[in-house]
């Protein structure tokens, strides 16, 4: 259980930042995207003229009517597309097979930028393309994978009270993972909205979840039903140890929790009825149960701020909670857990180089990847308060700071601490010239042609930095761009498949890491293609940034 009283008020406090009232107003700013925008499915009423007899006709003339077609399921969203930066067109002429497959292939990358661009297409309300019948279904499916199973319970309760099969079981699993199994046990399990059991059925999901729906009910028949499902082997041999302790709560002590590999979206809901929990499984449980674990009650100060690191490594949780958990359990942790949060903290207290940079030099020599970029997203606002007359006395640790600002959304701290830091060689020059001209525009104008000649003769000693970056000043048009083949994304970008470009650019960023130079160009000019250019600054400085520092 928790140290303190505080420690407990901040893990509140981090649960309900993580997973409050996402589907409504808030959810723009889940997302990381502005609250005071309209809804452009929102809506419009016009009031009747007060001239109603022009030409004599008034309402008194045939009034003609045209039918029109039902909304498709698949067009719904949590938001409209253009409040997220995008179209309602995303689609475009995408085949629906194209999309769905897309949908269903993509996984984090470890580039935070793109997996939070990936969410908001998956979030958005769009027309669909053509034959893509169970596309909203695979949305959800994909942003449980993402770690997002709040966005993935409201976007399929979008469907209504009639939704097929796969959005069905799709519902009832972020339903499990959230903690709203009370509602679906009552309407979608037990209720007459079941779904029935077709004959010969082997999945025994909804077999289970009706024993667990019936052991929560605590009624003394429900265990003669449970006990008589266990017996015919309605129920997984793993889930039944755990009904019977639901059923008992004597056992509770007594059940081992299940292997991490072994979770599932039921057994998180059994381990939340029963209150346990325990580091090991936060570690190595599958991301898609994380924020379940999250919330448990018997979930630690250490175990909560490991699964909130999990989940903001891929962008689904803001990293401004992740800031504060540090803070608040700073004293309730122990290890390289402790070493970070005091660190976090002391920052907070009294931003300086000498404990931000050798805070951030040690997350760069960690094992764990995409430590350093998260640390440097946690540690930005910190890094931007630090005065300017120390950019020149930390050496290396100086440059971590500068790419920490970066990485958290400070561009403009990181141009001013660029030019603090004092004399400098031409080749470093250069390279800072470079860096910035990819995450600033104002700092592309000023870019000179010795700057790329630097770069260049560092490519003809293999050094594939200066490769990638040259590849990203191309994208941009501030070096020497050349021709690149209209195929691939680059192709669906230029025909406006916006939608399809960004998964696409997901799934190649997923599995080559760090991307080449050819793929950081071809990327950038796709998404501004598709009215992203900024979104590919931040993608492309961050994947810079990151293999730098590998």
């Amino acid at each position: 259980m928790y140290c303190s009283r505080m420690t407990r008020a901040g893990l509140s406090m981090a649960v309900a930042l993580m997973v409050g009232a996402v589907p409504a107003l808030a959810q723009d700013a889940a997302l990381g995207q502005p609250a005071a925008v309209s809804d452009p499915d929102e809506p419009i009423t016009v009031s009747p003229s007060d001239d109603r007899s022009r030409d004599g006709a008034g309402f008194e003339a045939d009034i003609g009517s045209t039918s029109l077609a039902a909304p498709s399921v698949e067009a719904a969203g949590l938001t409209g597309a253009g409040a997220l930066g995008l179209d309602a067109g995303m689609w475009g002429t995408t085949p629906g097979a194209r999309a769905i497959a897309l949908v269903e292939a993509v996984e984090p990358t470890r580039l935070h930028s793109m997996n939070r661009l990936v969410r908001r297409v998956l979030v958005a309300g769009a027309t669909p393309p053509d034959g893509s019948d169970g596309l909203l279904a695979s949305r959800a499916q994909a942003l449980i994978r993402f770690g997002a199973a709040e966005e993935a319970a409201s976007l399929t309760g979008a469907a209504g009270r009639d939704p097929g099969p796969m959005l069905r079981r799709t519902r009832a699993e972020a339903a499990l993972i959230v903690g709203r199994e009370e509602t679906l046990c009552e309407r979608d399990v037990l209720g007459a909205d079941a779904p029935p059991v077709a004959a010969g059925d082997t999945d025994r999901f909804w077999s289970s979840l009706r024993a667990y729906c019936l052991a929560r009910t605590g009624e003394p028949l429900a265990a003669v039903a449970v006990n008589a499902m266990v017996e015919l082997g309605s129920v997984a041999p793993t889930d039944a140890p755990l009904l019977e302790a639901l059923i008992d709560d004597s056992l509770i002590d007594y059940v081992p929790v299940p292997h991490a590999s072994m979770l599932t979206p039921l057994r998180i809901a059994m381990l939340r009825s029963l209150g346990r929990a325990n580091r090991p499984a936060i570690e190595s449980a599958p991301l898609p149960m994380i924020a379940g674990l999250f919330a448990l009650e018997s979930t630690g100060a250490d175990g909560a701020l490991i699964a909130a690191e999990r989940l903001e490594s891929v962008g689904a949780i803001e990293t401004q909670v992740l800031r504060e958990m540090y803070v608040s359990f700073a004293d309730a942790v122990d290890g390289d857990l402790a070493k970070r949060a005091q660190a976090v903290r002391a920052a907070q207290q009294a931003p300086a180089v000498q404990g931000i940079g050798q805070a951030l030099l040690e997350a760069a020599g960690s094992d764990e990847p995409g430590r350093f970029a998260q640390m440097s997203r946690v540690l930005a606002p910190m890094a931007a308060r630090t005065p300017l007359s120390q950019a020149t006395d930390g050496g290396t640790q100086s440059y971590a700071m500068r790419d920490a600002m970066l990485l958290g959304g400070r561009v403009e701290a990181a141009g001013a601490w660029s030019q603090a830091q004092g004399p400098r060689s031409p080749e470093e020059t250069a390279d800072i010239a470079a860096v910035m001209a990819v995450a600033d525009a104002d700092w592309a104008a000023r870019w000179q042609r010795p700057y790329g000649d630097a770069l260049r003769l560092r490519t003809q000693t293999g050094d594939e930095h200066a490769r990638r970056t040259l590849g990203a000043l191309a994208g941009l048009g501030v070096a020497l761009r050349p021709d690149l083949p209209n195929e691939g994304y680059l192709a669906a970008a230029r025909e406006g498949r916006a939608a399809e470009t960004v998964l696409a650019v997901a799934a190649e960023l997923g599995t080559a890491f760090p991307p080449s130079a050819r793929t950081l160009d071809t990327m950038i000019r796709a998404f501004d293609a598709i009215g992203l250019r900024e979104e590919a600054r931040k993608i492309a400085i961050e994947a810079m940034i990151v293999a730098r520092w590998r």
